[in-house]
């Protein structure tokens, strides 16, 4: 075997080793860590999540404040509301009929006709 006539001390070996192990720590904490890529990934989808939920929110109250101003301004709109909960005007009879199911049977939880007893 050949040397270059050049020894390289253990000082300077022992120091590139630590600069190499600094190095690594420093990557695979920056990933892992507490505050690393992955975590970040985790804070971004949730993120969105958040964002989908608060956009959700935002068109249901616009919905909601067109129902109330349509109910404010518009008769109509607050008589056919009032008629969807149930009331009536003054002197008239309400009935109510069970609501069918799609294949034309009352619904489950209707209670049979007592008949005979």
């Amino acid at each position: 075997m050949a040397h270059s006539g050049k020894k390289v001390s253990h000082a300077k070996e022992a120091f590139c080793i630590l600069c190499i192990l600094i190095v690594l720590l420093v990557g695979l904490f920056s990933y892992f860590g507490p505050w690393g890529y992955l975590e970040m990934k985790r804070i971004q989808a949730e993120l969105e999540t958040h964002r989908a939920r608060v956009e959700a929110l935002r068109k249901s109250n616009e919905e909601r404040m067109r129902t109330i101003k349509s109910l404010r301004d518009d008769k109509d709109a607050i008589e056919s509301y009032a008629r969807k909960k149930g009331y009536g005007k003054k002197g008239e009879i309400i009935q109510e009929t069970p609501q069918q199911e799609p294949d034309g049977h009352p619904p489950s939880d209707a209670k049979p006709l007592n008949k005979g007893k």
